[in-house]
């Protein structure tokens, strides 16, 4: 009986010293990584402010020299190289991103005990997932489609962190959003914790076919469902792929500040949207006051030459109203209309969602995922202590004609991100109303049984009257069928199929609006000289079929000239492949 009580006795100690080694020792290492975390970001921001990290041809670089006076240990000095992919520059300063540093330090818990959740697209096509190892409790993250939904999903990884959606939806992948959710493994007294599924908005076929016709070019596509304001596809390139397994394409991809492969272009990347922006001004024209609309009634003599504005155009267009000058894009309309509407116009561009931060995940609790907000007579002011956005008022309108003028054709001033410029092809083809675009179509628990969360629809404000933007759907069909569009491929219905080929004698062509852009980017260098780089950018904003919408889309090609040769023909090959998309879901749903 004592042996008996001795061996009890003993099972009793080995298990108290294996929880207390588990809860405690392991717990303390865990915390005091936390700890040395703080200490962490507090020495890269001062190597930030001594200046011991710098940007050369577009990437950031660090003084090696100065780096050594500075950082004495070499666990230090390691740990400082494993976080330079964590630097990022905005309005010419370098940052330390200190969310994801923890990661480089130490091990997780989370690893331990939760298998994370999975990212899907809106009909089911697993985009992301994690593999469970029951032998090492350790779990690998894969990525099915590699590069193609980086900049929407991100990256999860106990070397390089968290980014974009794996990061802002990072309590719901790990199941803390809500009562727990495990299933069993092999250890008898040991469950695993599952996190939640998140379903995106984006379909996989429309995201990649969008992707494939960007290879090779900078820039973004943007697809939105127009009865609702999901994002359907969200493409932005050049892209990085988050299974790489080597730190040094990790370093290069994140220090590289040219082609910034980590930046979403899409909901982040400011551009100067050319003749695109148009459509805000003659939105404007057709809803201003008689006497401002009078003085033109009679159209404007465009020359070709430069006006008093110092806005000129390509062609010779005569005399010319507001529906020719749309459907031909004359800069010097719309130029001599911008000034005449002055503050007119940044009301509308605002109506339309310029300076708002559209929340891409509007109805979920807790978190916020954010586009960067579109400029109009606007601009960035950057300050030891941030950035603050600077607006015109009433007297720089009368001050500046000449640059109230570029603004009205889209450019100086005013700078959009391509999800913006959907939103205002979307706009114009849903009768004038404004919905929020999103991203998260509903969140399940990881055994599939329950839904955390569904989205709907969010209507945000009427932007104009109901007629106004059955009269620019007008405009912009004769964009594609008379004016700077006429040329681009069209959409056909084939067989049931949406195409871009003619195939056959028995399709059908589908009506398309659209507006082209060309947005000059300037002389960077100041030398009066452009290089390739400085080549106009090419926009296109439309939506397909005109006569009952159901897609809008937005694309903008970095530097690849003329929007009618190079971002209208992808932006009709992309409304093409979601329309057979959304025709295909709805075959499916009707069976």
């Amino acid at each position: 009986a004592k042996s008996i009580y001795l061996i009890f006795l003993l099972l009793i100690i080995l298990a108290l010293y294996f929880l207390f080694e588990r809860m405690i020792w392991n717990g303390k290492d865990y915390f005091n990584a936390r700890y040395s975390d703080r200490e962490f970001v507090e020495l890269m921001d001062g190597l930030i402010n001594e200046k011991v990290f710098q940007i050369k041809n577009g990437k950031i670089v660090a003084d090696q020299d100065a780096l050594k006076r500075t950082v004495q240990s070499d666990r230090t000095m390691a740990r400082v190289r494993e976080s330079l992919p964590f630097l990022y520059v905005k309005g010419q300063k370098i940052y330390f991103d200190r969310f994801s540093v923890s990661v480089v330090n130490s091990r997780t818990l989370e690893d331990e005990s939760v298998l994370r959740g999975r990212f899907l697209d809106r009909n089911g096509d697993v985009l992301a997932k994690s593999t469970f190892n029951e032998k090492t409790w350790r779990q690998s993250r894969e990525y099915a489609y590699g590069p193609e939904f980086y900049q929407v999903i991100g990256h999860w990884s106990r070397v390089f962190g968290k980014r974009n959606l794996e990061k802002e939806l990072d309590s719901y992948l790990t199941g803390e959003a809500h009562w727990p959710v495990y299933r069993k493994t092999s250890e008898p007294f040991r469950k695993l914790k599952l996190g939640d599924d998140v379903i995106l908005t984006l379909d996989s076929q429309v995201q990649r076919s969008a992707y494939a016709l960007m290879q090779g070019k900078r820039g973004a596509v943007v697809v939105l469902d127009i009865k609702t304001g999901e994002i359907l596809a969200a493409v932005s390139t050049p892209s990085f792929d988050p299974n790489t397994r080597e730190r040094d394409g990790w370093r290069e991809a994140f220090m590289d500040e040219t082609e910034k492969p980590y930046l979403n272009r899409a909901i982040a990347g400011l551009y100067p949207p050319g003749s695109t922006f148009k459509t805000v001004v003659a939105a404007t024209w057709l809803e201003a006051d008689d006497e401002i609309v009078e003085v033109l009634k009679n159209g404007v003599e465009c020359k070709g030459r430069r006006n008093q504005y110092q806005i000129s155009d390509n062609h010779v267009h005569g005399k010319i109203d507001l529906e020719r000058a749309f459907a031909e894009s004359c800069n010097v309309f719309f130029s001599e209309a911008g000034v005449l509407l002055g503050p007119g116009v940044l009301e509308y561009a605002e109506r339309f969602g310029f300076g708002r931060k559209f929340d891409l995940v509007p109805q979920l609790k807790k978190v916020r995922y954010e586009t960067e907000p579109s400029l109009a007579f606007s601009w960035y002011e950057y300050k030891e202590d941030g950035q603050t956005i600077r607006s015109y008022g009433e007297r720089d309108y009368r001050r500046n004609p000449k640059i109230v003028a570029q603004c009205a054709i889209g450019q100086n001033l005013v700078t959009a991100t391509p999800l913006q410029m959907a939103l205002i092809a979307s706009t114009v083809a849903n009768r004038g109303v404004l919905l929020n675009p999103y991203m998260v179509k509903e969140i399940r628990t990881g055994d599939g049984e329950k839904a955390v969360f569904s989205a709907r629809p969010v209507k945000m404000e009427r932007v104009m009257k109901r007629k106004t933007a059955n009269k620019l759907r007008e405009f912009m069909v004769d964009v594609m069928e008379i004016g700077t569009g006429k040329n681009v491929k069209k959409i056909y219905l084939d067989e049931g199929r949406f195409t871009t080929a003619r195939n056959s004698e028995n399709r059908k062509e589908i009506k398309i609006a659209g507006k082209t852009g060309t947005a000059q980017v300037g002389d960077r260098n100041g030398n009066g000289e452009t290089d390739p780089d400085d080549r106009p950018h090419s926009w296109f904003i439309g939506f397909a079929p005109a006569d009952d919408p159901k897609v809008a889309v937005a694309v903008i090609a970095e530097n690849q000239g003329y929007g009618s040769l190079t971002a209208a023909p992808i932006g009709v090959e992309v409304m093409a492949a979601a329309l057979g998309c959304l025709a295909e879901k709805q075959g499916v749903n009707d069976n």
